[in-house]
């Protein structure tokens, strides 16, 4: 019992050090990484044995032969414009990787079970999923990005104000605001330094958020205004006000719907825990589904009227603004 309470002491003790290490840690490293957050937003900044850039690399593999056999194909150009839009630190040799490895896993799985049309489908379920991560984390990054534009407008419209330059305003939102509506900006910003049109560099942050409405209101308006002219700093304070009152309102709309759309995910993934469940509990009884015509021809129109009540649910919770 001695040795036990020994043991225990001397686990909280490490615990409690290693506790105390990380959270000084923490606090010193903070001010550090906040200047090398805006380091990065501008430029290149090398520090800790690596090296942030403010673009992504734009190559499909660190390797130069696979690099080259991968940019022969048409593919593989629309999943590195897909990881530009999510900034993730991969390449797209390492996600058609990850691709291959989560469909060989559903492979094993659905050979270890033995289950015909079983088989496929876990492998194109495995075989999907980082791809289904990657659009995810996309659409996360969208979300921020709304979130974020409305304080980013405001500090652009001061800016002006002030009596800077339109771009210096795009720097100082790049410098001072939070990824990745920083890293939007300052890659719009130093795209122009570098002699791209300021409307091409403006229209090439819409490019990376193709389902970002807001960014597509703030781009255009900017764009029509130089063309036109016109009053720029009651241009973007009114955008800021209706991104705002946008996001507010979509936030609103999926806190009255957070019922129904809980009910749509868990109602469809009843029927796909239930044939889980009977594999491993009954699998005598649930594989004639998979082994027999009859079996085949039932899991295809339960897979229909799936996907049909499926869908149907999640309009029900739609609201088009």
């Amino acid at each position: 019992m001695q040795i036990i309470l020994i043991g225990v002491l001397a686990f909280t003790a490490v615990a409690v050090i290693e506790a105390l290490f990380y959270t000084l840690r923490f606090f010193t490293d903070r001010r550090q990484d906040e200047l090398k957050r805006r380091l990065s937003s501008l430029g290149t900044f090398e520090g800790r044995g690596a090296v942030t850039g403010l673009l992504r690399k734009g190559k499909l593999s660190a390797n130069p032969a696979i690099d080259a056999i991968l940019r022969s194909l048409k593919l593989t150009a629309r999943l590195e414009t897909m990881l530009e839009q999510t900034e993730l630190e991969m390449t797209v040799a390492r996600l058609l990787g990850y691709c291959a490895a989560g469909a060989f896993v559903g492979l094993i799985l659905g050979l270890l079970s033995d289950g015909g049309w079983l088989s496929l489908i876990l492998v194109l379920l495995f075989g999907f999923l980082p791809l289904g991560f990657v659009m995810f984390m996309r659409s996360r990054r969208s979300r921020k990005l709304s979130e974020q534009l409305p304080d980013a407008l405001e500090m652009m419209a001061r800016s002006l104000r002030a009596g800077h330059a339109l771009s210096s305003a795009f720097k100082m939102v790049a410098t001072e605001m939070p990824t990745p509506v920083s890293i939007e900006f300052g890659r719009a910003f130093e795209s122009q330094e570098l002699g791209l049109p300021f409307e091409k560099a403006v229209a090439d942050m819409t490019r990376r958020a193709p389902d970002n409405q807001d960014l597509k209101i703030f781009a255009l308006s900017v764009i029509v205004q130089k063309e036109t002219g016109g009053n720029l700093v009651e241009i973007i304070e009114k955008i800021a006000d209706t991104v705002r009152a946008r996001y507010r309102f979509q936030g609103k709309l999926a806190g009255l719907t957070a019922e129904g759309r809980m009910s749509s995910y868990i109602v469809g993934a009843l029927p796909f825990v239930t044939l889980l469940f009977l594999l491993f509990a009954n699998r005598p009884y649930i594989m004639p589904l998979f082994t027999t015509d009859l079996g085949h021809i039932m899991c295809g129109v339960a897979l229909t009227m799936w996907t049909m009540g499926f869908l149907w649910m999640r309009d029900m919770n739609k609201v088009t603004i």
